[in-house]
């Protein structure tokens, strides 16, 4: 039988999903902003990618906001479906709700990791160890709580 998990931890990853929510709204409803502001200072950290992101032009920069709003909605049902996960059966202490949040998380930094750094965005792949400690810490925080070891007899 599954015990409830500390509320702290569970509300800590609602909170996640919830900043990661906003986040992905502010992609979908102002990408230009959003890439001007917060993205493309991240992301093009050198001066050859930033002159090259400063002179895009239609139809270039349509297109642009268009994969970035897309990247929003797809950040929004992800941080949704994390953010009910830890909201009702990972606070329920539901094995298989650590074990999707953790399998969600690793996947996402590997993947999101390699591909940073193959193409060479070292400085916004900061941000993203950012995020992907504050997602480990409230499941390393609870891991024994849904992985109690075996009894012996």
């Amino acid at each position: 039988m599954p015990g409830t998990v500390p509320v702290f931890w569970s509300r800590w990853i609602v909170f996640l999903s919830l900043f990661l929510i906003l986040y992905g709204l502010a992609m979908m409803v102002a990408p230009q902003t959003m890439n001007s502001v917060l993205v493309g200072p991240l992301l093009y950290h050198d001066e050859a990618q930033r002159i090259a992101f400063a002179a895009m032009v239609e139809p270039d920069v349509t297109f642009f906001n268009i994969i970035n709003g897309l990247l929003g909605t797809v950040t929004i049902g992800y941080a949704i479906l994390i953010g009910w996960i830890a909201f009702e059966p990972f606070h329920n202490g539901e094995r298989w709700a650590w074990n999707a949040l953790a399998m969600s998380v690793t996947v996402w930094a590997v993947l999101e990791g390699y591909l940073k750094l193959s193409y060479g965005l070292g400085m916004w792949s900061q941000a993203h160890l950012g995020l992907l400690v504050a997602f480990g810490i409230p499941l390393l925080a609870t891991y024994r709580d849904f992985h109690v070891p075996a009894k012996m007899d």
